[in-house]
């Protein structure tokens, strides 16, 4: 069912870039085609930093590439329209400090929830089908700003880590004064993964700038770069294993050439 859901975006991918270039095909020369490969670097994290986490020890990326085919129509001298479809993954671990931060955590074979103090790891990774849409304003011609939204859908997830050095206070019902202590002194004996949790679609906004290099093989080469900000959340709204609001905020830059 997860590999015919996949052909089926992928699918309709192309079939709208397809009607996409019969609808401009009146003035073939308005529009160009362009493959891009890029890298992406960037947190999955709320929009600013909760009370629970008290320091961030460490941060690293994960391997996080992109590539994609992307169409471009050149409605006049100055806008143009983009769209197209890339293969996105997106990433990173993180290492803190938190207090108090609500959980849900499998320790001893048992499933425990509850308020965790101490030491926090956690590995993100996951892969989309990206359609982007986007309007672009050329400065000069080799500079062009633009600005849009995209639509994903998720290929594969993972968001796993554990808690250590610290303890838990287990309550089902987030009643903190009547809860359970239980001491969590040892990484890896309390590990959580919530990736089958994670939406199948992320939806989100985007602004960056491409150059092209005209002096250069024929102007067919160029580089890129744009900043992505999800709208909807990673987590269903009644997920409650972590109880923060995540979002993917990731930035790209990579290099393009015109077919």
């Amino acid at each position: 069912m997860k590999t015919t859901n996949q052909y089926k975006i992928i699918s309709l991918a192309i079939a709208l870039l397809f009607a996409t270039q019969g609808l401009f095909a009146f003035d073939p020369q308005k529009i160009t085609h362009k493959v891009v490969v890029g890298y992406h670097i960037g947190a999955t994290a709320p929009l600013s930093i909760p009370r629970e986490v008290r320091s961030i020890d460490s941060y690293w990326p994960q391997f996080t590439p992109q590539f994609g085919y992307n169409i471009n129509y050149q409605y006049n001298h100055q806008w143009s329209i983009e769209s197209g479809i890339t293969i996105d993954l997106k990433g990173m671990g993180v290492r803190d400090k938190v207090k108090y931060m609500y959980t849900d955590v499998i320790m001893d074979e048992n499933n425990i929830k509850g308020y965790f103090t101490g030491k926090n790891e956690t590995t993100v990774k996951a892969s989309y089908v990206t359609i982007p849409v986007r309007i672009a304003y050329s400065l000069t011609p080799t500079w062009k700003l633009r600005a849009g939204g995209y639509f994903s859908y998720k290929n594969s997830s993972e968001f796993s880590g554990t808690v250590w050095d610290g303890y838990i206070r287990q309550t089902d019902n987030k009643d903190i004064l009547n809860s359970l202590y239980i001491d969590v002194e040892n990484k890896n004996e309390a590990v959580f993964d919530f990736g089958k949790d994670m939406r199948k679609f992320d939806m989100g906004v985007s602004i960056g700038f491409e150059h092209t290099f005209q002096n250069f093989k024929g102007g067919r080469f160029g580089i890129y770069g744009d900043m992505t900000i999800s709208l909807t959340p990673i987590f269903p709204s009644d997920f409650t294993g972590v109880d923060m609001t995540m979002r993917h905020m990731y930035g790209v830059v990579g290099l393009s050439y015109k077919l």
